[in-house]
C-alpha cells in the first residue's frame, strides 16, 4: 500500500482500504492535517505519512484516566544516546 514516497501512501489508496478490510481508515484531512499525518507537497496527490499516522496518540490504548499505551518508537531510544 505504499505511495510514490517512502513511508507514505497516496490518500486515495488509504480510504479505499477502508472498502476491502477490517480497517476503517476514516479520519477527515484536516484530521490528517492536525495529526501531522497528511504530507501535501504535492496538492495534486496528497499522502499519508504513515509513520506519523501510527504514533498518533488517537492510536493509543486509552488504559486509564492518567495514562494511555502506545506503540514503542525505537527512535527514542537512539536520540536517548545522542
Amino acid at each position: 500500500m505504499e505511495g510514490f514516497k517512502a513511508g507514505r501512501v497516496r490518500l486515495s489508496q488509504f480510504y479505499k482500504k477502508a472498502l476491502y478490510s477490517h480497517w476503517n481508515f476514516n479520519e477527515k484531512v484536516d484530521y490528517l492535517r492536525v495529526l501531522g499525518a497528511l504530507d501535501e507537497s504535492d496538492p495534486q496527490s496528497p499522502q499519508v505519512i504513515t509513520s506519523n499516522y501510527i504514533m498518533a496518540r488517537p492510536n493509543c490504548l486509552e488504559s486509564s484516566n492518567l495514562y494511555a499505551v502506545c506503540c514503542r518508537n525505537e527512535c527514542e531510544d537512539l536520540m536517548g544516546h545522542l
